[in-house]
């Protein structure tokens, strides 16, 4: 025998509370982007790739920081200094491969799943435009890879100034490495994100889209590196800059006064201020090309 079942009559009642808009809508998409990046409000095996590679990117400059105050206490605090190979102006070659890889793992997850799924059209049916969706989207990875890139510089940083003997000093001391540093890791977080983007939007499916984004990285710096070592200058100069990585290191060069690490970036008779206009024209050329595919994306 079953329990009798009841029908309530509770009505229709208006929403009646704040509408915040498009803004809000917005913000609150790119912060959900920027978790889910992390696997924060997902399960244990979605965290594990974003802080993995994290703690990996992170670890040089702890290294770097524990053994710089341990030279400071014996004295060899300035000698440290210029020995060591994990510094401010070196820290971008040292990560870019995790960087490359965090974009790689974690853009198809950002751009494809809401195609795979068919939840486009749930977003745009409401307030939220479809500009509104590509931005918030592509802002979210941005900070998440800005975090991969400017968290080591901040440790870098944060050593530096407790390390010194004097607080105010070591601060001096690392003044003139803050801007650069900011500088070069917001471009690196800019086109690397953005070209992972790019690739994730237009290929829903992950697995393709992370070979995808995994060719765009590594071919271009191969194809230059071979014509640069067969001594054709004329044509690896202009190939230089259709390679992400390569344009990063010429900007890192640039903005730090240093010699590029890559040889090919070396042996380019191009100015360095060049690599950094590229890598901001990047930023821009991917933002457009992302609005673009979601603007004609059919749902």
């Amino acid at each position: 025998m079953t329990a009798p079942g009841s029908i309530f009559d509770l009505g229709y009642q208006r929403y009646v509370g704040p509408r915040q808009g498009r803004l809000a809508v917005a913000i609150s998409l790119l912060l959900h982007t920027l978790r889910s990046a992390y696997g924060i409000g997902r399960g244990g095996r979605a965290k594990v790739v974003p802080f993995g590679l994290l703690i990996l990117a992170v670890a040089p400059a702890l290294l770097a920081v524990g053994i710089r105050a341990l030279a400071t206490q014996a004295g060899a605090g300035d000698a440290f200094d210029e020995a060591s190979p994990i510094r401010h102006d070196t820290y971008q070659g040292l990560t870019s491969t995790l960087v490359m890889l965090f974009c790689a793992a974690q853009a198809p997850e950002l751009f494809g799943r809401d195609q795979r799924y068919g939840v486009l059209p749930l977003y745009f049916s409401r307030v939220l435009t479809r500009a509104d969706y590509a931005v918030a989207r592509l802002a979210g990875l941005f900070l998440a890879v800005l975090v991969v890139c400017l968290l080591p510089q901040l440790v870098l940083t944060v050593g530096g100034v407790l390390a010194a003997t004097d607080p105010a000093t070591g601060l001096a001391g690392e003044a003139a490495d803050i801007p650069r540093a900011v500088a070069i890791s917001v471009l690196a977080a800019g086109l690397l994100g953005g070209v992972a983007a790019v690739v994730a939007a237009w290929t829903p499916r992950r697995a393709y889209a992370t070979a995808g984004i995994i060719a765009v990285f590594i071919i271009p710096p191969i194809v230059v590196g071979i014509i640069a070592a067969r001594a054709l200058g004329d044509v690896a100069g202009p190939l230089i800059l259709a390679s992400p990585g390569d344009i990063l290191d010429g900007a890192n060069a640039a903005i730090f006064g240093t010699f590029p690490d890559s040889p090919a970036v070396a042996a380019a008779d191009i100015d360095g201020w060049i690599y950094v206009v590229a890598a901001a024209v990047g930023v821009v050329a991917t933002l457009g090309i992302v609005l673009r595919r979601y603007q004609r994306i059919s749902v």
